[in-house]
């Protein structure tokens, strides 16, 4: 049957293409999924119940890149921007108990972030969003509860308040410890929440995880580019990109902007086949850390 169906629409000229993207029936019933060596739970309606159980690796890259980081930095902090309901802290935490600042702005998600960080130990919740300036503006909201998206509309329904990075860190104890790995996903918002934590960045130098989601991105009028080659002002030195299911795709060094640009505008284009990517970028003071970590990588490929 399955043959016959393929046939059939090859002969009219369309195909078969499996996504990589699951079908999720909503549900109102939070359920549990395991995560790293962790039980997370998560809203019904949350498709990461679905990718966590088929991809059970799903965001390893980020555990590996947080043990390459431990292994020269033992006293690291990592802070977690757009933290959700813990699923990457879950990942992190099966690897190295690392101290971790989350960052969740959403009412749903940081509902299940205060329920699921209860098993760790030295972890600090903050409930906020953030934006590259301190602001109250009007948005609308999609996918709000799971993977919230902000849409800043004059006629939006929400008024929203939004601080930067640098504020809630210096306006805390969190001035005062060794920041080395800075994980942002906040849909679209990632390099604007950058540029509101270039103070930050400047101080720690830390290895820089971030998704870079062109779709989101557009609906909100972010570049983005710019503001990824900016790094390489502050002493940034090695990028490294990866497809939406965490394989390592290309690895190169800041100055090459044309190879950056030329991913930059595949990403950004609708014939892609990828989605988005999660990019790293790494200080030259920790050229030592990206060579380990692009090594155990390229073992996974």
């Amino acid at each position: 049957m399955k043959k016959f169906i393929i046939n059939f629409l090859n002969r009219r000229g369309y195909d078969i293409f499996k996504t990589g993207v699951p079908y999720i029936k909503r549900s109102k019933t939070p359920s549990t999924v395991k995560v790293g060596q962790f039980d997370i739970l998560m809203p019904g309606n949350n498709p990461q119940l679905v990718n966590y159980t088929i991809y059970p690796d799903l965001n390893i890259q980020l555990g590996r890149l947080a043990i390459a980081i431990h292994k020269k930095y033992p006293g690291m902090t990592v802070i977690d921007v757009g933290a959700n309901v813990g699923d990457t802290i879950a990942v992190l935490k099966s690897v190295a108990d690392v101290p971790v600042i989350a960052i969740e702005g959403d009412e749903i998600s940081y509902s299940f972030l205060e329920k699921n960080t209860k098993q760790f130990s030295g972890v600090s919740l903050i409930k906020t969003f953030l934006s590259d300036k301190p602001q109250e503006t009007t948005v609308n909201f999609d996918k709000d509860g799971w993977n919230a998206t902000i849409i800043p509309d004059e006629q939006g329904s929400t008024r929203v308040s939004f601080r930067t990075l640098d504020e809630v860190v210096s306006f805390s104890e969190n001035d005062k410890v060794d920041i080395k790995l800075l994980k942002v996903d906040v849909e679209g918002f990632d390099t604007i929440v950058l540029r509101g934590a270039f103070d930050t960045i400047k101080k720690n130098k830390p290895v820089l995880f971030f998704e870079y989601n062109r779709t989101n991105m557009k609906a909100i009028n972010e570049d983005g580019l710019p503001t990824v080659m900016s790094f390489a002002g502050y002493g940034y030195n090695k990028i490294v990109f990866f497809d939406h299911k965490g394989t390592l795709v290309l690895a190169t060094e800041m100055k090459n902007e044309e190879v950056i640009t030329s991913l930059h505008d595949y990403i950004s284009s609708s014939k892609n086949l990828m989605g988005y990517y999660d990019i790293a970028i790494f200080h030259e003071q920790d050229n030592d850390v990206a060579a380990s970590f692009l090594s155990e990588e390229r073992k996974h490929l």
